[in-house]
């Protein structure tokens, strides 16, 4: 089986991200089985609303967002590629989640059987004040919430019985659609959808001096689509909610932050390779108070499956397994 891989990039990283591919052998692939597109940009606007310069005669522009992705298929001819090759079901997600199980058989598949034309895994929050979005229904509607816009009081709300919040889908932008319904209806939604506000810092020439500005506060907005926006469009959805320590470690942050950094992506993602040598009968022998570095390839194993080889042995808890032939025990 081959699954084609689409990769959004923008303009600025499109050269250095094919280049990354080509010098890592397409990570095993066939170069024809990938595909890259641009993501879009906007103009970018001053307070006051006049559209700012990055030079004299260019439009300063940033990314589209997330939402963006739709029209960057469309565009890109991404889609009708995969129509040529007989897809009907797509996979996608973000690029700073280490423990996303691409092209899930288990959530396309249950998406799928309940004829879903798109589809959303969410996490349970880690708590009431995560700043995360939630999956719920809006007036009868899917759709997200931002944590800015529900109130303290509905975050910290619990289900009767359970002691569950009751806004705890997170969204982790992690989504299914069926290629009908990228194609055929989503072209006439994209018109409905609200292009949302963000205060950023924008670097841009000064009309009247000639010189080139870089503010150290907000000093214009930046337009964004966001991805889930379509979810109050769609006709069947299907949300499912998966183990957040098996699916979801994002990366937000810079090394040393403490949370969603390099640091915890990498705890996660060891953690997760032990549990799943000690599902299959293994002991994987670490030192207390220092921190394995120990890997079971994908190729070896998608999601713990196939570790049979592994019962019974103690495992060397730094190493990276990509064949059961020639794992390091003691």
């Amino acid at each position: 089986v081959r699954i084609p891989w689409l990769v959004m990039t923008s303009a600025p990283t499109r050269a250095a991200t094919q280049q990354a591919f080509a010098d890592a052998g397409f990570f095993g692939m066939r170069e024809d089985d990938v595909f890259f597109f641009n993501q879009g940009v906007l103009p970018c606007f001053g307070l006051d609303g006049r559209i700012l310069l990055e030079r004299a005669g260019r439009v300063a522009v940033a990314p589209d967002g997330n939402g963006g992705i739709y029209e960057a298929l469309r565009t890109s001819g991404a889609l009708d590629w995969l129509r040529a090759r007989g897809v009907e079901h797509v996979h996608s997600y973000c690029v700073d989640n280490c423990l996303v199980r691409v092209a899930d058989p288990v959530f396309v598949g249950y998406a799928a059987l309940r004829g879903a034309e798109c589809g959303a895994v969410v996490v349970p929050k880690s708590a009431w004040d995560e700043r995360v979005g939630v999956i719920c229904l809006r007036n009868g509607r899917y759709g997200v919430v931002e944590y800015s816009e529900i109130t303290e009081a509905m975050a910290q709300a619990t289900r009767a019985g359970s002691g569950e919040l009751s806004y705890n889908a997170g969204n982790i932008c992690n989504h299914y659609y069926t290629l009908d319904f990228l194609q055929q209806r989503l072209p006439e939604i994209e018109s409905r959808l609200e292009h949302h506000v963000a205060s950023k810092k924008i670097a841009h020439l000064d009309q009247a001096s000639g010189r080139l500005v870089t503010p150290d506060k907000p000093n214009g907005i930046k337009l964004e689509r966001f991805v889930f926006d379509v979810f109050p469009h769609v006709q069947r959805m299907a949300v499912l909610e998966v183990a957040r320590r098996d699916q979801f470690s994002p990366l937000k942050n810079g090394p040393g932050a403490g949370f969603d950094c390099p640091e915890t992506s990498r705890h996660d993602l060891i953690a997760r390779c032990i549990r799943y040598a000690e599902a299959a009968g293994a002991t994987v022998k670490t030192v207390p108070g220092e921190e394995p570095a120990f890997e079971i390839s994908a190729l070896v194993s998608y999601a713990g499956e196939g570790l049979e080889g592994l019962r019974g042995k103690t495992l060397a808890p730094n190493q990276h397994i990509t064949d059961l032939d020639s794992v390091v025990t003691v």
